[in-house]
């Protein structure tokens, strides 16, 4: 495993040691949390197509009230709870995070009968203020995984989800969705988007 992974304010996380996982840069993990503001504390977070857990670590310590993570890797979903793990007061909020080792894809279709590997978080009350996913920018199923999400019971109605994705692809308007942001990032590009129903 590697050490070079910082959060925002300097700690050091574990990365994987393969060419396979991508995290989040610095860069735009900053921007995210600048745009985002006050507006991550206290909210429900879902980090899908985790990774490192990165972006889960940096909204528990931007004050998120609940966190889970979503990772079909094995060994990097333990990776991801390692990090967690090693965040300052976390003995004491132990069972508000959880690292589900599962395939996105089969996760969040509406009628996958999911659950959450702690036991402690019923699924059937939480909803998510922010949904973040940085699925592999040389995959083109974007489109079936926001449908799914915007499908799924686990949104509020004002709840953003953040796509990470490279700057070739467009994310076009549905009818379950619209965009309201988009920010680039050299090799990044974050698409903001809401539930249509919000508008």
């Amino acid at each position: 495993m590697k050490t070079n992974l910082r959060l925002i304010g300097g700690k050091r996380l574990l990365s994987p040691n393969n060419i396979y996982t991508r995290p989040t840069t610095l860069r735009v993990r900053e921007a995210i949390f600048n745009i985002l503001n006050n507006g991550v504390e206290n909210s429900n977070w879902l980090d899908l197509f985790s990774g490192t857990g990165a972006i889960s670590c940096e909204a528990y310590n931007h004050g998120a009230r609940k966190i889970v993570a979503v990772e079909k890797n094995k060994n990097n979903s333990k990776i991801i709870l390692k990090n967690l793990l090693s965040l300052q007061d976390i003995d004491n909020r132990k069972n508000d995070i959880d690292v589900i080792c599962k395939d996105v894809l089969n996760w969040t279709k509406p009628n996958y009968e999911r659950n959450f590997s702690s036991k402690i978080m019923d699924f059937n009350k939480l909803k998510f203020d922010f949904v973040y996913l940085d699925p592999p920018y040389n995959v083109n199923f974007h489109k079936m995984v926001l449908n799914q999400i915007f499908r799924c019971n686990f949104l509020k109605k004002d709840s953003i989800v953040i796509f990470e994705h490279s700057p070739n692809l467009r994310i076009n308007r549905s009818t379950l969705w619209e965009t309201i942001d988009v920010r680039d990032y050299g090799q990044s590009r974050l698409t903001f988007l809401i539930n249509v129903q919000h508008a």
